[in-house]
């Protein structure tokens, strides 16, 4: 894990564009705290803040091939490295340190952009061609690693964090509007989409040249490709059972590489106590393992996980949170994520990192399994739906009524009311449209009423859901389910999981790895059956017969809980009053994003427990504080004149 930077065409002296990458890094110092390093030739120079992980004591990258004409930077990990090592070495390449970075330029020499075929890992990277001039750049198939990038046409700079476009003085600092409605449609920033206008991020399992600053991006890996694997429907359910029980193996153990101390992020639930089988098969008692309890006993989780480790006889090692520590995380990720983010469980799981990281340098995590093996309600709920929508009206309408005034508004974790009624407001809607809404936070509806008229103004003709129906346009996708799987994969998971664990864990100077994230493995799941994903209500089938035999049976049966913060509660009693003077009708007029009124209505439904209100409020509460941290606090933030095309 580290931070990486570049510029491309720079126009100005030498030492002004090294004190601008200079510059540009220091915002990245806690992605890499244990070194920087630097190169320039003519027109490209290149920026690395390092995060020691494997060869610790090695000089810190940009590392070039053996005659220099060729230098790589890399921000990630190559698990199959001591493979590419030795098949490099074999040819004849001479590699001076044991860090993944040294073996891209070699590769690039053998195999051109096409390396990124003989990667297994999760990478963001940059190669600059000196008798080329081509800049390479390159993202990992998931999108574990993130890579922003922004050009004029005369000049190219490309970041790991979209805090280093602040400091390049011809970057202008605006708000992309488009941007800002994905981001109340889905709570994040769905590829290429990013808050600065002009600013893009380079989507997962892409690659972008550069020639003279004219830039190509090409899509080198794309899941949908193996959706439909006829073989795999011809096996039985043990035989496919026994092969994802090896790929799970095998990628545990691709990603149990480190010169460094390491454990894992244990919730309770199946995806990360099936990892800590493996990595107790494997290295044996002792497994570092780091869990959340709360105060609030419907959002603890830590009982599960502590008889999950002591099933392992792992070191079970925990934090309890209260209000207090929920605070001051907000506090630290607020300004500290570089780009907003409305998902609430960024805050425990930046304090799980800073909580770890006393110990280990690493840490394996359980993402993806839900997107790859339909780990989520809203599937079962699209199922319903299908029902819902073929029952007469007069007859719905009559027993949802009757429902929701017998259920009180609850503000406690998944409440069946928060669930009935999130299902009730998108339920007749299209799959797309269905799907999202119940993901995210801001209906249509509900963003005409909190958005500012210069806003609306600027999305004129504009759809809310542009970005997921560009998604699976086109795709060869052989049933519903497995279109809702591929935009949670190059959507929710990319652009929200992904994002907040690298940022969370990467503000606390940890790498996390995610296991089911392994291509071989993706690729696997992605063919199987839907019907051996989603089975009646049972989710993540084939995985949950897989690892059943591994686990306690208590984990198995165990109801998905996801990993939340009492937010709504915390809104009730302890930061109302700070929400409302943050949210005032003057602050939000002068900020000039926003309807004042729209936004007092949701605050006083909520504090009035009218509505449970804790996806918006916290959505809005993220965007704030990045503009705070941005633009200034309270000040007036400039929208982008010109509209571009969002994909």
């Amino acid at each position: 894990m580290c931070g990486l930077v570049g510029i491309l065409g720079y126009k100005g002296p030498d030492e002004e564009r090294r004190q601008l990458v200079h510059a540009m890094a220091e915002t990245m110092v806690h992605r890499g705290p244990d070194g920087e390093g630097y190169v320039a030739r003519e027109v490209c120079a290149l920026g690395f803040r390092r995060l020691a992980i494997i060869d610790v004591t090695a000089e810190s990258p940009p590392f070039p091939n053996e005659d220099r004409s060729i230098w790589s930077i890399c921000n990630g990990q190559i698990y199959n490295a001591p493979d590419l090592f030795e098949s490099l070495q074999a040819k004849g390449h001479t590699l001076r340190t044991e860090t993944d970075t040294e073996a891209i330029p070699h590769l690039y020499e053998e195999y051109g952009a096409d390396l990124v075929e003989h990667l297994n890992g999760m990478f963001a990277f940059a190669v600059w061609d000196e008798p080329r001039q081509r800049l390479l750049l390159a993202r990992d198939r998931a999108g574990e690693k993130p890579l922003f990038y922004w050009t004029d046409g005369q000049e190219l700079v490309f970041a790991s964090d979209l805090r280093a476009f602040l400091v390049h003085p011809r970057i202008p600092k605006a708000l992309d509007p488009v941007a800002l409605r994905r981001y109340l449609t889905h709570d994040y920033f769905p590829a290429p989409l990013s808050p600065l206008q002009g600013v893009r991020k380079l989507p997962a399992g892409h690659l972008l040249i550069a020639e003279d600053c004219k830039v190509k991006i090409h899509q080198y890996w794309d899941l949908a490709d193996y959706f439909v694997q006829p073989d795999l429907a011809r096996r039985s359910t043990n035989d496919l059972a026994d092969e994802l029980d090896h790929l799970m193996g095998q990628a545990v153990r691709r990603r149990s590489r480190s010169d460094v101390p390491f454990g894992l992020f244990l919730s309770g639930g199946i995806d990360s106590s099936a990892v800590l089988s493996y990595l107790a098969e494997q290295q044996g008692e002792g497994v570092p393992v780091f869990s959340i309890g709360h105060t609030e006993k419907a959002f603890d989780e830590a009982s599960m996980a502590e008889i999950t480790a002591r099933h392992f006889k792992a070191d079970f090692n925990q934090l309890i949170l209260d209000e207090s520590h929920l605070a001051d995380g907000l506090r630290r990720v607020g300004p500290g994520l570089g780009e907003p983010l409305g998902d609430a469980s960024t805050i425990p799981s930046h304090l799980l990192a800073l909580f770890a990281r006393k110990k280990v340098k690493v840490v394996l995590s359980g993402e993806g399994a839900d997107e790859l093996f339909a780990g989520y309600p809203t599937y079962i709920g699209n199922r319903v739906a299908e029902i819902y929508n073929r029952i007469p009206r007069p007859i719905i309408n009559i027993a949802i009524k009757a429902a929701l005034k017998l259920t009180p508004v609850s503000m406690g974790n998944i409440a069946f009311d928060y669930l009935l009624s999130r299902f009730v407001s998108a339920a007749e809607q299209d799959l797309v449209e269905r799907h999202h809404t119940w993901f995210g936070s801001y209906s249509p509806e509900m963003q005409q009423g909190v958005l500012a008229p210069r806003v609306l103004e600027a999305l004129a003709g504009d759809d809310p859901f542009g970005s997921a129906r560009s998604r699976i346009d086109g795709k060869n996708l052989p049933d519903s389910l497995s279109k809702l799987l591929y935009m949670d994969f190059t959507m929710y998971l990319q652009d929200d999981l992904l994002t907040k664990v690298d940022r969370a864990t990467m503000l606390a100077s940890l790498e996390a790895r995610a296991p089911f994230l392994d291509h071989d493995l993706s690729q696997f799941a992605a063919g199987l059956p839907s019907s051996l994903k989603l089975k009646g209500k049972s989710t993540k089938d084939i995985l949950k017969k897989t690892v059943r035999r591994r686990l306690p049976v208590d984990v198995i049966k165990r109801r998905k809980r996801g990993f939340n913060i009492p937010f709504s509660k915390w809104l009730l009693h302890g930061l109302g009053g700070e929400f409302k003077e943050r949210f005032s009708p003057e602050r939000v007029e002068a900020r000039g994003l926003f309807n004042p009124q729209g936004i007092t209505a949701l605050l006083d439904e909520h504090l009035s427990e009218q509505t449970d209100h804790r996806k918006p409020l916290f959505t809005l509460l993220a965007f704030d504080l990045w503009c705070d941290a941005t633009f200034g606090e309270g000040v007036r933030v400039p929208i982008g004149e010109n509209l571009e095309s969002t994909g």
